[in-house]
């Protein structure tokens, strides 16, 4: 399974970038990974100098494992046995911010699934994603 998620907002402050993509197989026990080249598109796009590695890269990485872990715990018990592994993180250094990758990843395992939870995360008036 694989699953998506670009986030696109613009308020009348700020802007949100990310783009996440997630892939999963049914497993015993829920688990979150990194994929290995989760970057890569850096490197295609820009060369191996300018795209290896930016400052900022460990938390990025972080958000999206922790926007995996929170949307499969936000699903019903029965949906929560996944190893979900973060394949992509695609992010903007002017318009990505705290939380959009979390935010990001979070839906993208949700469509990966196809099941929503009751309560979602939203994004705030400011442009800071809320987690409920």
């Amino acid at each position: 399974m694989e699953g998506t998620f670009k986030l696109l907002r613009q308020t009348s402050r700020w802007t949100s970038f990310a783009h996440v993509t997630m892939s999963g197989e049914a497993s015993a026990e829920p688990a979150v990974q990194m994929g290995a080249d989760v970057f890569g598109w850096r490197v295609r796009s820009h060369g191996p100098t300018v795209g290896a590695v930016q400052a900022g890269d460990e938390q990025v990485r972080a958000e999206a494992l922790d926007g995996a872990r929170y949307a499969l715990a936000q699903l019903p018990e029965e949906s929560r046995g996944l190893s979900v592994s973060v394949v992509e993180i695609v992010t903007s250094p002017v318009d990505t911010g705290p939380g959009d990758v979390k935010f990001a990843a979070a839906h993208a395992v949700w469509a990966m699934v196809g099941r929503q939870p009751d309560r979602q995360p939203w994004i705030d008036d400011n442009g800071a994603p809320v987690f409920p």
